[in-house]
């Protein structure tokens, strides 16, 4: 099968030619790549030109910021019966898309989700994350999906896109966050089969939390994206009970460390959580 790597990427050199350097040295080689450029001073330009006669690569350059419009795009320019987005400080092992062809050969899923490791010790980037493979269902996405991770047949999403009000960098949204589960909620919904396989993954940088005031800024804008996500899901008042509580013990925590970047940290967590929630239309 043929694969589109679609790739959005934003304020970022290095890192995206990490990615590009792990497509050089693949397997498999029937893919094409879709790199979907948000830079407007062309930084990519002329790093760019020494990948085309390695691969198919498509450069396109929008004005229009925010992840999820840039892997619509990507989506609409794609030609690949198997879709996957690795953000643009991914990278991936030699035999990745070899291991992923060989599955969707050998099963009926529509889709898949896989997971991201550090490169450098192998460990799960999230800790949250299953470590099982599943069935994926709306009991257990959040613990599933993530937006990288999500690999696609193309024909399968039928005119279903990622919600350009959900996601990092929306210019129309203050919803930064769970543009992942939410597409895949509701391509659920029409009845595709998505399974949950951890043996495949990705590597990805692994971060590292600190408490000030740009962490702050995300939590809150992140958070919100998962209260609208809980709302806009009908997942009931226990689940954002649920994850307010989380916040309060990290308030609570903060409070006891003396530590008011760290409380700081998880009050702004717990407004974005409240206000996607309870305040989102």
């Amino acid at each position: 099968m043929k694969f589109s790597v679609i790739i959005a990427t934003l304020n970022r050199v290095e890192e995206p030619l990490l990615m590009l350097d792990s497509l050089v040295g693949q397997t498999y080689k029937n893919f094409e790549v879709i790199l979907v450029d948000q830079n407007e001073d062309g930084k990519l330009d002329k790093h760019i030109k020494t990948y085309k006669d390695k691969f198919p690569l498509k450069h396109i350059k929008t004005e229009i910021k925010g992840a999820s419009n840039a892997r619509n795009t990507g989506i609409n320019k794609s030609i690949g019966e198997i879709l996957t987005f690795p953000d643009d400080d991914c990278e991936f092992y030699e035999s990745f898309l070899e291991e992923i062809n060989n599955h969707f050969n050998n099963s009926k899923n529509d889709g898949i989700l896989i997971t991201t490791k550090d490169k450098y010790d192998g460990t799960a980037i999230s800790i949250l994350m299953s470590s099982k493979a599943q069935k994926i269902t709306k009991k257990n996405v959040l613990k599933t999906v993530i937006e990288a991770g999500i690999i696609v047949k193309s024909k399968k999403l039928d005119g279903v896109l990622f919600d350009p009000e959900m996601g990092v960098g929306s210019p129309t949204s203050p919803y930064w966050s769970d543009e992942g589960p939410d597409l895949i909620l509701r391509l659920l919904e029409k009845g595709l089969d998505f399974e949950f396989c951890p043996q495949f993954y990705m590597f990805h940088p692994n971060p590292v939390r600190v408490y000030n005031e740009k962490t702050a800024i995300r939590s809150f804008r992140y958070g919100k994206g998962r209260g609208y996500l809980l709302k806009k899901h009908n997942f009931g008042f226990l689940s954002i009970l649920y994850y307010l509580l989380i916040y309060m013990v990290g308030m609570l925590k903060g409070i006891l460390m003396l530590n008011t970047k760290m409380f700081k940290y998880f009050r702004k967590g717990f407004q974005g959580r409240y206000e996607g929630y309870f305040l989102s239309k």
